[in-house]
């Protein structure tokens, strides 16, 4: 009889089950076979730290502090270690976990704990005297860097002994005009607690925090010109702005400084203020337009010069100048330019660049000279005009002769003219002199004195006729000095 398919199936699977017992036998006769004799060293930790000791995977015990277990184990050849303790690191410290500080917990290290590097070693089978394996643990430092702001780099654990780098925002802004500077690191050994980033040195757990500055900005406005001063300032620190001045507005126009307004109300261009918040200072402008004055040669009370827009600038010129004594002078004539005005003086008003030209004309001095009578025509006249002078044609001698009828005659004239007539003309293309010439006339005289000899003559004619003179005696020159108060003029 043929036997049934599930009596041969239950057959096969109880043949698999010996066949596994009988393997599985074999395997752990031959694992009994080699034995491991053990001491595991462990140098390096905390008294308080426990390093947990396994043999092939299988816990054996756990050693607190530097120490040493041993034990006779057929779960070899591997022998490890803790890779690290406490068991929380490297996590415990970081959010989430207890941070660093008086209470350092959960383990009680103080953010200290320890590392294997080479946390498992190979034991040699079946030695009667036990293998010494020796773990060697090295301390890590857990460095906490924290800040009010920004954020900060660096926190984690590090080797005992080795620089860890920190760092942080160099600035935050707060508001549009407030931020916050960072100034140094505090709570650590450092080279410099200036730089960041920042390297510190761990030879222990440590808390490291940046320390901030409040800065605020001064914004400096100006329509004009070209400021300074504007920017970020650490708190009370004294800031100084200021502004070019003044600022060409092309065509006669520029604009001047006047003051500042806002949070500072000086006159100078340059200013301070003290930076204990958010500071705005704008500079105020006034327009000036140029006035420029031309004198032409002559003389006026203005130049040329920039006035405010709006202003009223009246100038004067002096009439006559440039005077050469009985030379030559210059006399106004009138105003050209922004204005058409014949008076010296102008008030002009200054909305716009505005120019004043003073126009002038040239006069020259003519010198009348004479010794006889009383000369017209000398005086100031304008270049190239005709001047007219004169002198009375005759003059009357003076007394005795000019009751007798003694006279000077008009002879001609010297010096720039040469006119023989009394009256006369000149070109006043220059300064001129002219001098009158004159001659003695005593014609009138001796007519006077032949007359009077002529009547003398027949008065004695006239008496030696009639007797007259018979008994006359001549006085002598002595009598007659003394008869006789006066003394005819002798011809």
């Amino acid at each position: 009889m043929k036997p049934s398919w599930p009596a041969v199936r239950t057959q096969l699977i109880l043949i698999l089950v010996v066949a596994g017992l009988i393997v599985g036998l074999e395997s752990r006769l031959s694992a009994a076979a080699s034995w491991y004799n053990v001491t595991v060293r462990i140098v390096g930790v905390y008294s308080n730290a426990g390093i947990r000791v396994h043999a092939g995977g299988r816990y054996m015990g756990t050693v607190y502090g530097e120490g040493t277990i041993s034990f006779n184990t057929t779960y070899g050849p591997v022998i490890s270690v803790s890779g690290h303790t406490p068991d929380g690191y490297p996590y415990y410290g970081y959010p989430g976990y207890m941070y660093p500080g008086p209470s350092w917990g959960p383990y009680g290290y103080n953010g200290v704990a320890f590392i294997c590097r080479i946390n498992s070693q190979t034991a040699p089978a079946n030695t009667p005297t036990p293998a010494l394996l020796t773990f060697m643990y090295e301390p890590v430092f857990f460095l906490y860097v924290r800040s009010e702001r920004g954020t900060p780099e660096g926190t984690g654990w590090y080797p005992a002994g080795t620089a860890a780098r920190v760092a942080v925002n160099a600035v935050v802004d707060e508001t549009g005009n407030t931020r916050y500077r960072f100034d140094k690191w505090v709570g650590g050994t450092m080279q410099d607690s200036t730089s960041n980033p920042g390297l510190v040195y761990m030879d222990s757990p440590k808390i490291i925090e940046a320390a901030w500055i409040a800065q605020y900005k001064l914004t400096v406005n100006s329509a004009y010109g070209q400021v300074s001063g504007g920017g970020w300032y650490d708190r009370d620190q004294a800031a100084s702005f200021s502004v070019t001045s003044p600022v060409d507005g092309g065509e006669g126009t520029r604009y001047i400084f006047s003051s500042w307004s806002g949070d500072y109300g000086g006159s100078s261009v340059t200013g301070a203020v003290s930076m204990n918040g958010p500071k705005m200072v704008t500079a105020i402008w006034k327009t000036q337009y140029l006035l420029t004055v031309d004198p032409k040669g002559g003389q006026v009370d203005k130049t040329t010069q920039w006035a405010d827009s709006g202003t009223s600038v009246s100038v004067v010129a002096s009439s006559p100048c440039n005077v050469v004594e009985k030379n030559r002078r210059l006399v106004f004539t009138g105003w050209q330019g922004a204005l058409t005005h014949a008076s010296n003086t102008v008030t002009i008003v200054m909305d716009s660049p505005k120019s004043l030209i003073a126009t002038w004309k040239t006069q020259y001095y003519l010198i009348v000279e004479t010794k006889r009578g009383t000369a017209t025509g000398e005086g100031w006249y304008d270049a190239d005009s005709v001047a007219e002078f004169s002198v009375p044609s005759t003059v009357p001698m003076e007394e005795p002769f000019g009751t007798l009828g003694g006279k000077y005659v008009f002879s001609a004239w010297t010096g720039d003219s040469a006119a023989t007539t009394a009256k006369s003309t000149i070109t006043m293309e220059r300064a001129h002199i002219v001098t009158a010439l004159w001659d003695s006339d005593y014609t009138s005289i001796m007519i006077f004195f032949t007359v009077v000899a002529a009547a003398v003559a027949a008065l004695l004619v006239f008496g030696a006729k009639r007797g007259t003179f018979k008994e006359l005696k001549l006085p002598t020159r002595k009598a007659k000095a003394e008869s006789s108060p006066e003394t005819m003029p002798s011809n």
